[in-house]
Order: C-alpha cells, then sequence, then structure tokens
C-alpha cells in the first residue's frame, strides 16, 4: 500500500488532465523498451528471443481456445502490445493466422528499432485502446489480448468497451495482469489504475473509486476472472453493439482534440 503522500488523488474529470497524468509515463516507458532493444532483451534475454522470432508458437491460453472453436483462420489482436507483440506467431496446425500488434506508442517504437536495424516479425501499429474502433473494423477479431497494459490507459473502461467493439459476437476477451500495480507503483506515470479479482468478480479501483466491471460494459458478456498470482480475466462477447451513431466519431474526435490542444497551451504556460 502506499502512505499518504503518495496516495491516489482523486481521477480528474477533465480528458486533458487525464492525458497529462498518462503521459507522465511515457519517458520512462520509452527508456525501458530502447534498453531493450540495445541490449536484446537486458535482464530477459529468452524473452527477446521468442518475441522476434517468427516461428514462436501461438501461446498456449490463446493456442487451446482456437483449437477448442475449431477455427481454421484465426485473427487475433494484441492491443498495448509493445513494439513486439508476445503472443507468438504460428497458430496450431491446420489453421492459418492474421495477427495484428497496436500501441498508443506504436511510432516511437518503431524509431527505436528502426535506428538499431531490428526487424519485427509483425510491426506495432497506433492505437490507443481507447479508440480501437477508429483503427479497426467492428466485430473482425476472434481473440482480443491484452497483457500487462490495459492497466496502463487512461480509461481502462473505455479500452474493454472499444476491445468488445471491435471482437466477433462470441469471441473472447483475454486480459492478463499484475495485481493492484498503481498502489505497488505509488500511482506514478502509467500506473493509474488497480485490477484485482474479489469473489470471482473483476474489479477495476483506485482509491475510494471502485468499478465492477461486469456492471459498468455496456452489452451483455461473460466474464470469468481469478486471480493466481496474475490478474486472468476471460471476457466473452454475447450480445452486439446497436448501430452506431453517424456522429458518434465526430463527437469523440472533436474531445480529444480539444484535450489534447488544452494540455498544450497548458504545458506551454509553465
Amino acid at each position: 500500500m502506499v502512505d499518504a503522500a503518495s496516495a491516489p488523488r482523486d481521477l480528474p474529470s477533465d480528458l486533458s488532465e487525464r492525458f497529462e497524468l498518462w503521459a507522465a509515463g511515457i519517458p520512462h516507458e520509452l527508456s525501458f523498451w530502447t534498453h531493450w532493444a540495445k541490449t536484446r532483451g537486458g535482464g530477459w534475454p529468452a524473452e527477446f528471443a521468442e518475441r522476434m522470432n517468427p516461428e514462436t508458437p501461438l501461446v498456449p491460453w490463446l493456442a487451446d481456445w482456437a483449437s477448442k472453436a475449431e477455427l481454421t483462420h484465426l485473427r487475433v489482436l494484441d492491443v498495448g502490445a509493445g513494439p513486439v507483440t508476445s503472443v507468438g506467431y504460428v497458430p496450431p496446425a491446420g489453421m492459418t493466422m492474421e495477427l495484428v500488434a497496436t500501441d498508443p506508442l506504436a511510432d516511437a517504437y518503431a524509431r527505436i528499432f528502426d535506428a538499431l536495424g531490428l526487424v519485427r516479425p509483425v510491426p506495432t501499429s497506433f492505437a490507443p485502446a481507447e479508440e480501437l474502433s477508429a483503427f479497426l473494423p467492428a466485430e473482425s477479431f476472434d481473440i482480443v489480448h491484452c497483457r500487462n497494459a490495459l492497466d496502463h490507459s487512461f480509461d481502462p473502461i473505455r479500452g474493454l468497451t472499444e476491445m468488445l467493439r471491435v471482437v466477433k459476437l462470441g469471441g473472447l476477451v483475454m486480459l492478463y495482469h499484475n495485481p493492484n500495480e498503481a498502489e505497488a507503483e505509488g500511482y506514478t506515470g502509467f500506473h493509474q489504475y488497480n485490477f484485482d479479482v474479489e469473489e470471482e468478480r473483476f474489479i477495476i479501483w483506485r482509491g475510494a473509486a471502485r468499478w465492477d466491471v461486469q456492471t459498468e460494459l455496456p452489452i451483455r458478456t461473460r466474464i470469468r476472472a481469478r486471480r493466481r498470482g496474475h490478474v486472468s480475466v476471460l471476457i466473452e462477447k454475447r450480445k452486439a453493439f446497436p448501430p452506431e451513431r453517424d456522429s458518434r466519431f465526430r463527437e469523440r474526435f472533436a474531445e480529444t482534440s480539444r484535450a489534447l490542444m488544452n494540455l498544450t497551451i497548458r504545458r506551454s504556460l509553465r
């Protein structure tokens, strides 16, 4: 637990302030991945080799579900993948696969890896979790995967909603995260939300604020959550979203543009 001096203040309702909280973590994140790339994994050379090897098999928890679903072609989205996805590249025998990896820092990662002459099997493309459906077609993936990244977003419920928009009806959102990481990291940088499981329910919390994810999502889902070292969550999409209003993306674009402009102005006045 954090002490009183580092306890979280209320999460700002103003989007530009939430961006600023999130943006404080960018230098550390880029520093970590720059060192990871330059040292070929740092203290994790085996992980570096696996991520950079196009022959690495699909991780078992994804491969097992795809096999049980008897899919012949699998579409996987890895959200918050970092510079190189960790899910693997080779599907089970008799199956083909298309893998898309996204991250809001994708362009910075590309510069780091290109400067070092490192070729990634699947380059990460730009898309924030909170706006996935602005970049990717609705109901187009069998599995949406996110590992140790959604709790680093500026709005995890909005990110989950977007994951559900792009996964197919009957498909899965798979989450794998460290428990209560914001508490452990003192609410610094990207660490603004805690993920936990209470009585088999997936809980997101921050200070006195708590969200029972099952009740926060806008469509019907089935959630299976457990905590065994890590917080593992499977969310099955059981209902399609209603048709989108044409104005939805214009409204979101206007909201985001204004927030980013206000953030730029506030920083320029310091």
